[in-house]
C-alpha cells in the first residue's frame, strides 16, 4: 500500500522541480529573490532534521530535495550576481 505522504511528496516535488528550472533558466536576477532562498533553505533543512528525528522518510525526502533544489538556486544567484559585476 502507497503511503499518503509520499504520495504528498512526490506531488510538491513535480510541482516545485519545473518552476525551479524555468527560475534557473532565466537570464535575468529578478525571477531569484534571496531572501526567499535563503528561508527556503533554512526552512527545509530544519525540517529535514526534525523529519529525522521523528522516523518519518516521506518528509525527510521532501526537505531533502527540496534543500537541495533551493541550494542549487543559491550558487546559481550567486554565479549571476557576480557575473553582472
Amino acid at each position: 500500500m502507497i503511503n499518503i505522504g509520499w504520495i504528498g511528496a512526490l506531488l510538491l516535488l513535480a510541482a516545485w522541480i519545473p518552476e525551479t528550472v524555468t527560475t534557473l533558466k532565466s537570464e535575468s536576477l529578478e525571477a531569484i529573490n534571496p531572501k526567499f532562498i535563503v528561508f527556503s533553505f533554512l526552512g527545509s533543512v530544519f525540517l529535514a532534521s526534525h523529519s529525522y528525528f521523528i522516523g518519518d522518510l516521506a518528509f525527510l525526502f521532501l526537505n531533502t530535495t527540496i534543500a537541495v533544489i533551493v541550494a542549487a538556486e543559491l550558487v546559481v544567484y550567486l554565479y549571476k550576481s557576480r557575473a553582472m559585476e
